[in-house]
């Protein structure tokens, strides 16, 4: 029996190594939007804080110049907050056609693969119908030969 030599090899570690690609790109982008979302987080901890912080100069003495630093504090956290909020949603935007660039690549790759499969049982098959033919020629052959020679 012949072994089986898949043509396409090449084009299975082609579409292999882009589908790793991809993947690793996919894995990229979620670590980033995690990234992001702890970035976030930690912002909005920082705006609640400096919002406390300030209702409490608030309720006591306070001068107008130390609730002023902490109003200018607090828009600039609001501004990084909205800024991380973007930065967010773009993030998981680029994630979401990552994860499909993924999804393509890897049914492209399955498909050879299955392809490799379909064409290996098929040659396995054939290899397989070739010597049942074999045989069944040694088979007659041989039982011509015996009929011959008890005729002889």
């Amino acid at each position: 029996m012949k072994s089986f030599v898949f043509k396409l090899k090449a084009l299975l570690r082609l579409k292999e190594n882009k589908r790793d690609v991809a993947l690793s790109q996919f894995a990229g982008s979620i670590q980033e939007v995690e990234k992001l979302n702890t970035k976030l987080i930690k912002a909005r901890d920082r705006q609640e804080s400096i919002f406390q912080l300030m209702q409490e100069r608030q309720k006591g003495s306070f001068r107008g110049e130390q609730i002023q630093s902490l109003q200018s504090s607090l828009d600039l956290e609001r501004e990084r907050i909205s800024k991380i909020e973007l930065e967010l949603k773009q993030a998981q935007e680029i994630k979401v056609s990552r994860r499909e660039i993924f999804l393509s690549k890897d049914s492209e790759y399955k498909a050879v693969l299955k392809l490799e499969e379909k064409q290996k049982e098929a040659h396995y098959f054939q290899e397989n119908s070739k010597e049942q033919k074999e045989l069944e020629d040694i088979i007659g052959a041989r039982f011509l030969f015996q009929r011959i020679n008890r005729q002889a």
